[in-house]
């Protein structure tokens, strides 16, 4: 079943933003009835959900699940049907998901699979491909008018009211909001200032970004266009990932040599992103849309999003030079020490998503141990093109960490 996220609850102004949030409730009630294995109780759920968002995809898979689980196979391929004309295009995760067995022997099977697939090669072709920054000019407006009234309605009316897909999922799995807006707009008004101009250049970056998806191409021909949208949160995400959905938090990612970070945190002033590296954040985030393992213990999450870091530099040519990535090429052997007890643990804290937690050291070093196991996967493979798709599509983590070679080094 696929279980995208973690949905995060959290209370909206009005409107629209409550009838999501009751919406992700029953969503997420499904999913734990899901799980219990209380199938007729938790499509109860997925329906009331539906009634409020029925055109959410991930609900929608849900229920087509639990119907198939139910032995109710109509039900099960109407909610299929209506997946398939919303785009959904995961035809590996469809193919492989056991949930749907009871319906791989109806003859109805292979149409859906026939507008999945279809779906899936729009996807490879790069003219479908969406780039949309709607959501940075109704921010801007909204703040001129937000300056002037105070008003939190005219943040939800000229801002979330005008929301984008992207912003719409961003609002579902982030505290982003008109209250934590206007709390933003509050603490962080000389930084919103500082970038505003850059935040209006981030249209000019689509050509850029379009020439690095077509390298991409060309080493990684398996490649699936994403759609990227660039919105402006509440400090919760540089980017993030929604199925095919890039959500870019551009609030995180306009900063240059002239910002005034003067409000922000010491956490905030560390991971603030430059300008100049907008499109890296992005090449590293489409990678994301290409990985199906899912991390387990730590040694998986390290190589998943060190991976991510080392294919867009490949694209980019960007050399990176965050602190942590400072911090660990001067300590790498020690770093290696460290993360080789601790690679099969479950707990990430030590090396990843750390946020200002960490305190001796830059936080997330866990990107550069893994950026460093797969240049040294690339760099000992005679098929680089092949070590590419090795490097994308990696399940077996311990068996990639061996035949990295990457050890060696340290011997």
């Amino acid at each position: 079943m696929r279980n995208l996220l973690i949905l995060i609850l959290f209370f909206f102004a009005a409107g629209d933003q409550l009838i999501s949030q009751d919406a992700l409730k029953y969503m997420k009630a499904g999913d734990s009835l899901y799980y219990l294995k209380e199938y007729d109780k938790s499509i109860v759920q997925y329906e009331e959900a539906l009634k409020l968002d029925a055109m959410n995809t991930t609900t929608l898979y849900n229920a087509a699940c639990v119907y198939s689980l139910l032995n109710n196979p109509d039900s099960a391929f109407a909610k299929l049907e209506a997946v398939a004309s919303l785009g959904y295009d995961n035809l590996k995760w469809m193919t492989s998901d056991t949930d749907l067995d009871s319906l791989k022997s109806d003859k109805r099977w292979a149409a859906v699979l026939e507008k999945v697939g279809n779906n899936l090669n729009r996807r490879k072709d790069i003219s479908n491909m969406k780039i949309v920054t709607s959501d940075i000019d109704n921010f801007w407006d909204m703040y001129d008018k937000y300056k002037v009234s105070g008003s939190i309605d005219d943040i939800q009316k000229y801002y979330f009211g005008k929301q984008s897909p992207g912003l719409k999922a961003l609002t579902q799995i982030r505290n982003v909001n008109p209250a934590v807006m206007e709390k933003v707009l509050s603490y962080f008004p000389r930084y919103l200032n500082s970038i505003r101009a850059n935040t209006l250049k981030v249209s000019s970056v689509q050509e850029k970004l379009k020439k690095y998806f077509l390298k991409l191409k060309e080493i990684y021909p398996e490649v699936i266009f994403p759609d990227i949208y660039f919105v402006m949160g509440c400090f919760n995400t540089g980017g993030t990932v929604l199925d095919r959905m890039l959500l870019i938090g551009s609030e995180m990612q306009c900063a240059d040599k002239k910002t005034n970070k003067t409000e922000l945190t010491t956490w905030l002033k560390g991971n603030i992103g430059d300008f100049k590296n907008i499109e890296f954040i992005v090449m590293h985030e489409s990678i994301h849309t290409l990985q199906s393992a899912r991390a387990v213990k730590l040694l998986d999450a390290v190589i998943i999003e060190g991976s991510c870091d080392f294919i867009a530099s490949l694209v980019t040519g960007k050399k990176l030079s965050n602190p942590h990535y400072v911090y660990g090429e001067e300590n790498e052997e020690i770093l290696w020490q460290e993360l080789k007890k601790e690679k099969d643990e479950l707990s990430y804290t030590n090396w990843l998503y750390q946020g200002d937690k960490s305190k001796e050291r830059p936080a997330d070093l866990g990107y550069f141990m893994g950026y460093r196991i797969c240049e040294a996967y690339y760099n000992n493979s005679a098929d680089k093109k092949q070590a590419i798709k090795d490097i994308i599509e990696v399940r077996d983590f311990d068996d990639f960490l061996q035949k990295s070679g990457y050890e060696k080094k340290f011997e």
